[in-house]
């Protein structure tokens, strides 16, 4: 993924460009699947970008729509890169792939079980967790 849109929206969002934050996208960028703070903590460490630049980095990410925080098992929250689009994703329980899903019919069932109740939706968050065709295959 293109890190400079990414950059982009930080600056909008008032965040500055500095080579500690364009390192964390940047590394963020290349993952081809999920990661943890961790994985990218300690590729960035021996370039001296500490834990707390990290995780700010991940959380602000998170909050402009650009990672998804995943629960995966028992083991820490992994997280994906997005591209800041309203959108959910099927998570592989056994590798850990991550695959977006564009589409989304739950605003409708929300809306409805809402009214019903006198509930105000301000948002949701969906994930589906399983297997994907190649863990499928292993463990059948």
């Amino acid at each position: 993924m293109d890190v400079e849109p990414i950059l982009a929206r930080l600056q909008a969002a008032g965040y500055r460009d500095t080579a500690p934050r364009r390192a964390v996208v940047e590394s963020i960028a290349r993952r081809g699947s999920a990661f943890t703070v961790q994985e990218v903590v300690e590729e960035l460490s021996r370039r001296g970008i500490g834990r707390a630049t990290v995780f700010r980095t991940v959380n602000t990410l998170e909050e402009l729509g650009y990672v998804s925080r995943l629960h995966v098992g028992e083991e820490c929250d992994r997280y994906a890169l997005c591209d800041g689009s309203h959108h959910h994703h099927l998570v592989c329980t056994g590798c850990g792939d991550v695959y977006p899903l564009a589409e989304c019919g739950i605003e409708e069932a929300a809306a409805a079980a809402a009214s019903r109740v006198g509930f105000q939706v301000e948002g949701h968050h969906v994930d589906v967790y399983g297997r994907c065709a190649t863990c499928s295959e292993v463990a059948g």
